[in-house]
């Protein structure tokens, strides 16, 4: 749900890359009032139009999307009432379209919750690195399309990273060994087809753990918790080699499932470039994980794998004399000073200015938009090694988050089985773990998180807003609004508009002769009441 609360005083401006300006307050958002609902609502039916001619019809799903963020946050589509417990102050609280694709204050809860989630009750307190890959344009088309080929490379690539980070830490994988016993990291992996322009991009990010988890030894116990064991520093040539082996193991993939033939394929590996970029820059340590950093943050790292594909304030329209919109800037993020890791990496440049800017056409923007929608009913992050869902040992590691601390002896540990019970023996005094979910953070304790002020929170006597009711009836709708003095209509959505055509050129052909059609002021006036 997501907030329209009434009263409160104008949100001062943000502070680029200096965290939360102090004592700020939540105000209502107006997505109305924004460049993105201008275009949508302006260009939508136009454009739906457009591709239905030109044999490009749009999916189902997002034209959903579309329609459905054209409805969040307006107050006339029902809202829920809250009321301050001291002073008595009413406020009223617009629904949410509950989108995952072009809704921004949707996106951002999203992002906003699974960071929160990740941080407080799936991440040990260990050292965390971040691990990004592209693939050659070559392949990117089958990732685009076939989910077997994005399972088959995320999962080359989670392997690697264990192998690699298996050796730096001392211990080697026996493959005699059983699964349960072998050393596993903890990752989570954030599947992106965005790229920062606005173009379709398929990459991955993995935020995994800076080492390995080796379960307790026989004889420790039940409540013996997994031992973790730290890796070396990373350096360029374990990233040179880690890269050269995915390479290789992805490019077999694609030839075994033919969708490479054997002479593309050994082209690839001939390749000088290889077009497969690593990236293992960003590292959090455990002194700066929880710290209120912009950059450093393990909160920060995972809202950005988890971000939205663009960002509102970024969007701005520039209209022709008719008044429609007529282009649309996108501006690129600037690049920030960092020492990167890896070979043809250097400092990007900082200086003032030096942003791109993305020039599109309506129909462009929508284009771009609709494919950067993602499909429904496809996870965006996903979670591997000891974070498994299935895994022995995620129970025994999570109970070591820190939101998890508390519960830790209720937790069963590695020493059980993977169903959730605990076994005969010295755990029977154990209570049975409650079932609750811990994904899903309130909304009000998330808009702390990103720095506001607690938004259920009165502005003038400081005492709680409690929600009473939600009205989805028109009239009762009607009337609060008129008393609030809030419209009572929707914004307006355009209707489909022709193709724009110049009278002065436009030639038709009949009886093989060429007709000039006359302007249409000089057209002949017609009575259709005569007719």
């Amino acid at each position: 749900m997501v907030a329209a609360l009434r009263g409160f005083p104008a949100r001062p401006r943000l502070r680029p890359h200096a965290g939360p300006a102090p004592s700020r307050r939540y105000e209502r958002r107006r997505p109305e009032k924004t460049p993105l609902h201008k275009i949508i609502s302006e260009n939508l039916a136009s454009w739906l139009e457009w591709r239905d001619e030109a044999e490009r019809p749009v999916p189902g799903y997002v034209e959903d999307e579309l329609r459905g963020y054209l409805e969040c946050g307006i107050l006339c589509f029902g809202f829920g009432r809250a009321l301050c417990t001291g002073c008595g102050q009413g406020f009223v609280i617009a629904f949410s379209c509950k989108g995952r694709g072009v809704c921004p204050s949707c996106n951002g809860r999203h992002m906003a919750q699974t960071a929160a989630h990740l941080v407080d009750h799936v991440i040990p307190p260990v050292p965390v690195r971040q691990w990004v890959i592209s693939v050659p344009k070559r392949l990117r088309g089958f990732l685009a399309d076939r989910p077997a080929a994005v399972a088959a490379l995320t999962g080359i690539f989670i392997e690697e990273i264990e192998r690699l980070l298996g050796a730096a830490a001392g211990v080697t994988s026996d493959a005699c060994a059983p699964a349960a016993a072998r050393p596993r990291l903890g990752a989570v992996s954030f599947l992106h087809r965005f790229g920062s322009a606005l173009n379709h991009h398929v990459h991955l990010h993995v935020c995994a753990t800076e080492g390995v988890f080796v379960p307790a030894a026989d004889g420790a116990g039940c409540d013996a918790s997994p031992a973790f064991l730290p890796a070396r520093p990373i350096n360029q040539a374990d990233l040179a080699a880690l890269t050269e082996r995915v390479r290789r193991r992805v490019i077999r993939w694609f030839l075994m499932q033919r969708l490479l033939d054997a002479a593309a394929a050994a082209d690839m590996l001939a390749w000088e470039n290889s077009g497969f970029s690593v990236d293992a820059s960003v590292r959090i340590t455990l002194i700066n994980r929880d710290v209120p950093s912009y950059f450093q943050s393990l909160e920060h790292l995972l809202r950005y794998c988890a971000r939205p594909p663009f960002a509102l304030e970024r969007l701005s329209v520039s209209r022709g004399a008719d008044g429609q919109i007529a282009r649309i800037r996108y501006v690129l993020p600037r690049h920030k000073a960092a020492n990167w890791v890896g070979p043809n990496r250097s400092r990007k440049s900082t200086r003032p200015g030096a942003n791109g800017v993305v020039d599109l056409s309506p129909f462009e923007f929508l284009d771009r938009l609709a494919d950067l929608v993602p499909p429904p009913r496809k996870h965006r992050h996903r979670y591997h090694g000891v974070f498994a869902p299935n895994h022995k040992l995620r129970r025994a590691v999570t109970s070591l988050a820190i939101g998890n601390v508390g519960k830790r002896q209720e937790a069963v540990t590695g020493g059980h089985g993977g169903d959730g019970h605990a076994t005969e023996g010295c755990c029977d005094a154990h209570q049975k773990l409650r079932s609750h979910d811990t994904s899903r953070i309130a909304w009000a304790k998330l808009m702390a998180r990103v720095g506001e002020e607690f938004p259920l929170e009165c502005p003038g006597c400081g005492g709680d807003i409690r929600l009473i009711a939600f009205i989805t009836e028109p009239g009762p709708i009607r009337k609060i609004l008129t008393h609030l003095g809030e419209p009572l209509e929707p914004p307006p959505i355009s209707p489909a508009r022709g193709p724009p055509t110049d009278w002065g050129e436009l030639v038709q052909v009949h009886d093989d002769r060429d007709v000039f059609q006359s302007a249409p002021d000089e057209l002949p006036a017609i009575d259709i009441h005569s007719l």
